[in-house]
């Protein structure tokens, strides 16, 4: 075996465990739905400038059987110039720590071991096939058969997943029947769920933190939203030592939270808001009102719904009878800084150090479920008074250079980025506004529509927006001559980080919205830590 021959296959292999890993992490991040992976491939609008080396693949590949056949040396020259700008592009990326690999679970080392597996039994077939020819296998053959593996390997990941997933979907449902049969058991315990396209969980937080003035609270971790999240919670957590379960329930399509309530049976249920979050996934926004509506219609008779006010929908199979109506218009005397929130409902004054006036409405929507439940507008405001930002909502940091960080990193939605855009047109009016951001994803039909609308508001209220997404989203940006605003589109986020810091003071404010932003942030932070 020549020396090009075995650099090119240790190179190979170092590329094929790399992809695996990214692979791996993708889905992981799709929850192994084929739903939303296709989601996400009809979203890259940059699909051929992201998967350049698996296109130059498919062309070595083709070009091998037209004419570099007949040129061992060229075609093996290829193949390892290809592989060496590969290798060098993953240890820049391990440098910048940007490589995306999987979180260790059981699902994902029995996914790369089944992988493992068909690797060496496509392997094993070829050198067999190829040994019972009693021909001597050329080190071109190999390489070519390489190739085609590596080509396939997308396809191969699909399909162990398909396998896989039926025996994980079994051990999720018999979880499941576990924990609903664990909530019948239960007695004393009340279920309060909380559901919607956005302010889910700092609803869920706020009215946490004021129930537990009063009474023994428990509530989902986090944004466990999802069934097996749900019964996880149930299973370890739940008992009737306390009072109430405070519920959050995610969804991606109908049938969702219909799930989720058949294992808790809610008797107080939220609807914070909705708006075309994942609507790529539900289909339509009716489809989003249909499955949200799912938590309001599984509320017994003696029950009570809390509905934003903004929701125009009318469901057909509403057991409940007390069904209010929220929004922030139940309040007056609205008062607000870049520290806090003070604003007045049923002439109680209501204090809070979180920031931005659009929190309101879900605090309203726990105020009313907490009077509901025998407590005084006394102790409902001594609970608001401790509500504080968590790592699930906006809060405000030291930032780099004497600025300040406003961290509302942890996701986005439409209606959430115009709101922290007014938090900081309002709070902070004086100080050059520079926003990071990398759109959002899964909005189907309504995606440029959407991001039109968000990249006006930017255009109106930002002097830099730095638009960094690694899928490049396909964006067309109105009024951008008519403001002082300037755009700059950048998916690498070290050049984004650096770019920042260039121009952080103690003038300057920058907002970093939905969760890749959230990366740059980290970079700048250590970026700056190095420099000192």
């Amino acid at each position: 075996m020549s020396i090009i021959f075995i650099t090119i296959l240790i190179l190979f292999l170092i590329k094929l465990f790399h992809d695996s890993l990214s692979l791996m992490r993708l889905w992981q991040v799709k929850m192994y739905r084929i739903d939303r992976m296709m989601s996400h491939l009809k979203e890259d609008k940059n699909i051929f400038q992201n998967n350049l080396f698996y296109i130059s693949v498919i062309v070595i590949v083709v070009l091998y059987f037209i004419f570099l056949k007949n040129s061992l040396l060229m075609f093996q020259y290829v193949v390892l110039v290809l592989f060496v700008i590969s290798f060098f592009q993953i240890i820049n990326e391990i440098k910048k720590r940007i490589f995306n690999r999987p979180k260790p679970t059981l699902k994902i080392v029995l996914i790369f071991s089944v992988m493992t597996i068909f690797y060496i039994l496509l392997f094993a077939i070829y050198w067999i096939s190829a040994s019972a020819g009693m021909t001597k296998i050329e080190n071109n053959e190999i390489i070519e058969y390489l190739l085609v593996i590596y080509l396939i390997t997308p396809a191969l990941f699909t399909i162990i997943i398909l396998l896989v997933n039926p025996f994980f979907d079994f051990q999720k449902k018999r979880l499941i029947k576990k924990a609903t049969v664990k909530m019948r058991m239960l007695k004393k315990i009340k279920v309060i769920g909380i559901t919607g396209s956005y302010g889910k969980t700092s609803t869920k937080e706020f009215l946490y933190m004021i129930l537990s003035q009063k009474y023994k609270v428990i509530k989902t971790e986090g944004n466990n939203n999802t069934n097996i999240g749900v019964a996880y919670a149930v299973l370890n957590k739940l008992s009737d030592g306390f009072d109430y379960f405070i519920c959050e329930m995610g969804a991606y399509k109908l049938g969702d939270i219909a799930e989720i309530c058949d294992i808790v049976k809610p008797e107080i249920g939220i609807l914070t808001g909705i708006n075309e979050q994942h609507l790529e996934l539900f289909g339509s926004i009716e489809n989003t009102k249909k499955t949200k509506f799912e938590l309001i219609e599984a509320l017994p008779e003696s029950g009570i719904a809390i509905i934003n006010s903004s929701i125009k929908y009318q469901a057909s199979n509403i057991k409940v009878r007390d069904i209010k109506y929220f929004s922030k218009e139940n309040t007056g005397d609205i008062k607000y800084n870049s520290n806090q929130v003070e604003f007045k409902y049923k002439n109680q004054i209501f204090k809070t150090r979180i920031l931005g006036k659009h929190y309101i409405e879900n605090i309203i929507s726990a105020i009313i479920v907490a009077e509901h439940l025998g407590m005084s507008l006394d102790e409902i405001a001594k609970g608001v008074e401790k509500i504080e930002s968590t790592e699930y909502m906006m809060k405000k940091l030291d930032g780099s250079n004497n600025s300040v960080f406003i961290d509302d990193s942890y996701s986005a939605n439409p209606d959430g980025v115009l709101a922290a855009l007014e938090y900081l047109n309002e709070a902070y009016a004086d100080y050059k506004k520079i926003i990071v951001f990398p759109g959002i994803i899964e909005l189907g039909k309504t995606d440029d529509e959407v991001h039109r609308k968000l990249f006006d508001r930017i255009g109106e209220v930002c002097d830099v927006a730095y638009v960094v997404s690694q899928k490049s989203i396909k964006l067309k940006i109105h009024k951008v001559n008519e403001n002082n605003c300037k755009f700059v589109f950048e998916k690498d986020f070290d050049k984004v980080a650096e770019m920042v810091k260039n121009e952080l003071n103690e003038n300057t404010v920058v907002l970093f919205e939905n969760r890749g932003a959230g990366v740059v942030m980290g970079k700048i932070k250590k970026q700056s830590n190095q420099d000192d």
